[in-house]
């Protein structure tokens, strides 16, 4: 609406207005505090005189709490922000103007209100803020607007929507890494009457999978869907929030670990404002790693297990684990004996895929035997997790050096002769570990990869 603009735009006057209608107080002009980020893109409006009830007059000291001022708060929005730059490797210059209006505190759970407009020149973001607030809603609550700010730069129509997995995924990213850094509070008064700022560092920082299991406790992260539509208790402060939280930095931490993780999610950024629904966004962002949600899922289920040591499904029994890994191993294919006879339907090794089938062939049955094996991640008894792991490697190593040499060349011909050697090592370390099978004198020990 055309009223907020102006109020977005004109002087003290109507931003003492906008304060009053957040805090029901009536403050003189003359009372108003603004201050402006270096960069511009944040104004902070303030009470000069708002104090505290008495009754809040703790949270002040509280660690777990912030106190907001115009002037140290935009500072701390500039560092989250080249920090949440950084991790997503943006480097364009911002676009929206995003307005703080501190308002006095009134409680500990005060609401954090963010609004947004689009304008013929461009969008424009409010956040109203209490003067006192927990450091993980107030990091969360700039995180979300500069996400906004990211994916609303690609339309003047319809405002994107964030998911929230990665709002807490990256405003937990910024917690653990850099707390002091973008958390700044006003100084505080000594009886000698200097001032200073007091920083409260309670460990030195952890390794990703450390924090992830120390946050859980005895849970297990939650899976895609859950990520994807939190209840209204995961988005709390609760211990059902707090395991949100922490699957949600473990997976967008995961997704950055792609080698274009970053590039991924610059992308899911600038189409989410085109889609109703997230998921068609990250799709197509993701595209050159998952087809599917099923896809997300598999894929986060091994994560879950690699990181924290949990496993998000329960494993399928050692026999069942070894007969399903030998399916996925023996491919099959259609064969015909003679020209004009139906074909027959036969178990093929990957050795003879290697050796005898053309290129392209070879590149649509290898690649379905990768995916097969990506399936049997999620289940597989963790005794054959090392070896599924190394079929895997083998295939995707042979394609990359066959790729770089041309069909006919005697690179690729090396490269081929390379993979069968290996995959006849790992077929030896399948049938030594086959349940119930006693290696003969000449039958090589298992790898230990492969328990």
């Amino acid at each position: 609406m055309e009223g907020w603009r102006l109020a977005l735009l004109a002087g003290v006057s109507v931003w003492l207005g906008a304060l009053s209608c957040v805090a029901g107080i009536q403050f003189p002009a003359s009372d108003l505090v603004s201050m402006r980020s270096h960069s511009g893109q944040f104004i902070a409006y303030a009470a000069r005189s708002a104090r505290l009830p008495p009754a809040l007059s703790s949270l002040a000291t509280n660690q777990d709490f912030v106190q907001l001022e115009p002037t140290l708060a935009t500072v701390s929005c500039e560092r989250i922000k080249q920090l949440l730059l950084r991790e997503l490797n943006v480097t364009a210059p911002w676009r929206g103007t995003i307005y703080l209006v501190l308002y006095p505190a009134g409680g500990a759970n005060d609401t954090i209100t963010i609004t947004s407009k689009s304008f013929k020149d461009g969008w424009q973001y409010r956040v109203e803020l209490p003067s006192v607030v927990e450091r993980p809603r107030y990091v969360r609550a700039i995180v979300q607007v500069l996400l906004l700010e990211l994916a609303n730069r690609s339309t003047r129509e319809r405002g994107a929507e964030i998911p929230p997995w990665l709002i807490e995924g990256f405003s937990q990213l910024l917690l653990a890494t850099s707390e002091v850094e973008i958390i700044l509070s006003p100084p505080g008064a000594t009886p000698n009457g200097l001032k200073f700022n007091a920083s409260f560092v309670a460990s030195r920082k952890q390794p990703l999978q450390q924090q992830v299991n120390q946050k859980l406790g005895a849970r297990v992260p939650l899976t895609f869907e859950a990520l994807s539509w939190p209840s209204e208790q995961d988005l709390t402060d609760d211990a059902g929030g707090q395991a949100y939280r922490s699957s949600a930095q473990l997976f967008v931490s995961e997704l950055l670990r792609f080698p274009d993780g970053r590039a991924c999610l610059q992308r899911m950024l600038a189409r989410l404002s085109q889609h109703y629904n997230w998921q068609f966004a990250f799709l197509e962002a993701f595209h050159n790693h998952f087809e599917r949600p099923l896809d997300v899922e598999k894929w986060w289920a091994l994560a879950i297990t690699q990181a924290s040591g949990r496993r998000a499904v329960p494993a399928w029994p050692v026999a069942e684990s070894w007969q399903k890994l030998d399916q996925a191993i023996q491919a099959a294919a259609l064969i015909r004996t003679r020209t004009n006879e139906l074909p027959l339907r036969a178990e093929v090794s990957l050795q003879t895929m290697v050796r005898d089938w053309d290129f392209t062939r070879q590149t649509q049955a290898l690649g379905n035997t990768l995916r097969e094996l990506g399936l049997l991640r999620m289940h597989i008894a963790q005794e054959y997790a090392g070896l599924l792991q190394d079929y895997c490697q083998a295939i995707e190593a042979y394609l990359q050096q066959r790729d770089r040499g041309a069909a006919n060349s005697p690179f690729a011909g090396l490269a081929a002769e390379a993979a069968i050697l290996r995959l006849n090592v790992l077929d030896a370390r399948r049938m030594a570990l086959r349940p119930g099978s006693t290696p003969g004198p000449g039958s090589p020990s298992p790898a230990p990869g492969a328990r």
